[in-house]
């Protein structure tokens, strides 16, 4: 067995490898209208696992839908929003989260913090589930844009906020 090699990164260095692979993500969900044939579909497969992909609940361009959803499309922007301007806007936001939650333990702050941003998607679709009201395009991905947003600042405080970031290899054998 060889030994396990571990892989230290800085916390700037982590924040940005992050960033740059959450926007490639973003960028390829919208990639499907610009692109016929098999890289189209290889597209649409790939983020089917992440997503139903109605076509009437998706955007689309040139009749062609997006790769997300409208809520879909609303969280991965908004956790890729928030993960790129994690470094500016994570000290206020931490201090906003502290201030509201502070009866909330630090241990569970984070999760309660991403509960709480999890509701207005939770009644959007709850109130359209329940034929009570018929959610919108607007009203999916600016609810789902809401939690996305909130994830990726918590995400990248996590991130920053870690002395290193260490990526183990498994041991091998040899």
């Amino acid at each position: 067995m060889t030994p396990r090699a571990d892989i230290r990164l800085p916390p700037t260095l982590a924040w940005g490898i992050g960033s740059i692979l959450a926007v490639l993500f973003l960028g390829l969900a919208f990639l499907p209208p610009l692109v016929d044939g098999f890289a189209r579909g290889a597209l649409m497969h790939g983020f089917s696992f992440v997503c139903h992909q109605l076509p009437e609940r998706s955007a689309s361009i040139g009749g062609a839908p997006l790769a997300l959803c409208h809520r879909c499309t609303g969280i991965f922007a908004g956790f890729t929003l928030g993960l790129v301007v994690g470094p500016l806007a994570v000290p206020s936001f931490v201090q906003g989260v502290k201030r509201v939650f502070s009866r909330v333990s630090p241990k569970h702050r984070a999760l309660a913090v991403l509960l709480a941003a999890g509701v207005p998607t939770l009644v959007d679709w709850m109130l359209g589930a329940s034929g009570l009201w018929m959610n919108t395009p607007v009203s999916r991905t600016v609810t789902g844009l809401f939690l996305g947003l909130v994830a990726g600042l918590l995400v990248a405080r996590g991130l920053l906020e870690q002395r290193a970031v260490v990526m183990s290899s498994s041991p091998t054998l040899t």
